[in-house]
């Protein structure tokens, strides 16, 4: 399997964490990571700029979707906030008058967005394309003994119909499923899809 990666801002910046782990897992799960297909790509705007600019955040978004479109590969993210943002304006963009609006934009860079490209974070990857079976024959060491309160956060949960939760339902219980899949027991909490604060933390850090 090869995509086209999508590693976002943060995981360069914040949680380099989480772009060395990708590297390292995608390789024994026998994903092909693509970096170079997207390394022209923007930032996703992270809903932020949407709040201001929907227009120009979609339009963004489009444009790092047709890059990889133009080397006819799949997306894979490892942000839900990317994913969220991404999925929110692939939904917008599947209004036929809207798209032909912002095309017209990505015409002046040689491009084009159909919508024909899916994005996918590597959780819905795992779950749907790799499964469970061939994932427990890849895990080294068993967590057992360990519990995880899965936390998905607001973006890979809302709103559903930009997820597609109504086509792929497996969506709203990966974390779970990997969890378990993992040896360790899902600890269940009220906040596991409760906002960080993230979108607001420049304009209201306590309310964050």
């Amino acid at each position: 399997m090869k995509f086209a990666f999508f590693p976002g801002c943060v995981s360069r910046g914040a949680c380099p964490e989480l772009y060395t782990s990708t590297v390292k897992i995608s390789k024994i799960l026998g994903i092909e990571l693509d970096e170079k297909a997207l390394e022209s790509a923007s930032c996703t705007g992270a809903g932020v700029l949407q709040e201001k600019n929907q227009l120009l955040g979609d339009t963004l978004n489009a444009r790092n979707i047709a890059l990889a479109e133009k080397q006819n590969l799949p997306i894979l993210t490892i942000c839900s906030t990317c994913q969220g943002v991404m999925s929110q304006a692939e939904y917008r963009l599947e209004n036929e008058e809207y798209r032909a609006q912002i095309n017209e934009t990505l015409a002046e860079e040689g491009l084009e967005y159909t919508g024909k490209t899916p994005t996918r974070h590597i959780l819905w990857i795992i779950v749907e394309e790799i499964g469970e079976k061939k994932f427990k024959s890849l895990v080294k060491r068993q967590l057992d003994g360990l519990r995880l309160a899965p936390f998905y956060g607001c973006y890979l949960v809302r709103p559903s119909k930009a997820l597609k939760f109504y086509e792929k339902p497996e969506r709203e219980t990966c974390l779970e499923d990997l969890t378990e899949w993992v040896g360790a027991t899902v600890v269940d909490f009220p906040g596991k899809t409760a906002c960080c604060g993230f979108p607001i933390v420049t304009i209201n850090e306590k309310a964050s």
